[in-house]
């Protein structure tokens, strides 16, 4: 099975891990995905929210992860909603 992302077509059998996540910077420097659970309890000043993604990790450790930006949760939101809708079609 394909899904199409922001048209990339990305094949799930090469896939490991899918999901969404905030991207964020730590006062340190340190930019990293947090899952959005841990974004909406837990963030604070010392962190600042670059943008909202899909990360999508492969079985193929060498392949560096794939990350699909979106402007704020809204847009995030409809991403996640037309994975869905490729993976129940």
């Amino acid at each position: 099975m394909t899904l199409t992302i922001q048209n990339e077509t990305i094949d799930l059998d090469n896939v490991s891990q899918l999901y969404p996540a905030a991207i964020i910077k730590y006062a340190d420097g340190t930019v990293t995905p947090i899952s959005l659970e841990w974004f909406d309890k837990m963030a604070n000043q010392d962190v600042n929210l670059l943008h909202y993604a899909i990360c999508i990790h492969y079985k193929e450790e060498a392949k560096p992860p794939s990350f699909f930006t979106y402007e704020n949760r809204k847009k995030l939101e409809e991403g996640i909603a037309d994975i869905a809708k490729q993976i129940d079609s």
